[in-house]
């Protein structure tokens, strides 16, 4: 009883330990630096519970080895992934997007254009509606790689001889 609400608290920080790590991993993964990537993987707490948020650190691992070139480290991951989110209290819209996900980065890594049988098969027959998956899932993995906007030139300044004001 006297030790229940530490380990609350305790739980809550290494959630939220391990949500920043897997952020903090996936931003440099994003600008290309896989050493600060793993890094910041390495500052994840280890004995949480996958359904408590381990479920993070796992597939922003899962996406450096496949960034890394490690295909079967990445691919075993996001299959171990893809089966513990069930476990998880995610909502099923949530669970399907974060599937979806997985087969994309392993569809990315193959060589043929397709993934594997074991994942397809985890993927299958599954809907979610697209707008009621959380923002914060669809902004830290995102399905599509998203390339920076490139902004349009300024409008050309008429020429001086055309008498237009400026």
């Amino acid at each position: 009883m006297f030790g229940g609400e530490k380990a609350a608290v305790r739980r809550r920080d290494e959630m939220r330990q391990a949500s920043e790590a897997a952020d903090h991993a996936l931003e440099a993964l994003a600008a290309g630096d896989l050493a600060r990537a793993r890094r910041e993987l390495d500052m994840a707490p280890r004995k949480l519970t996958f359904a408590d948020g381990a479920w993070k650190p796992l597939l922003a691992s899962a996406v450096l080895d496949l960034a890394s070139r490690k295909r079967r480290a990445g691919l075993e991951k996001l299959i171990a992934a893809c089966d513990g989110l069930d476990e998880t209290n995610l909502s099923r819209d949530d669970k399907g997007y974060l599937r979806l996900y997985a087969l994309y980065r392993a569809i990315d890594a193959s060589k043929d254009g397709r993934a594997p049988r074991e994942l397809r098969e985890r993927v299958d027959d599954f809907r979610f509606d697209h707008t009621l998956v959380s923002g914060e899932l669809k902004s830290r993995f995102p399905l599509k790689k998203i390339e920076e906007p490139v902004s349009a030139p300024p409008p050309m300044a008429p020429p001086p001889s055309s008498g237009e004001p400026f």
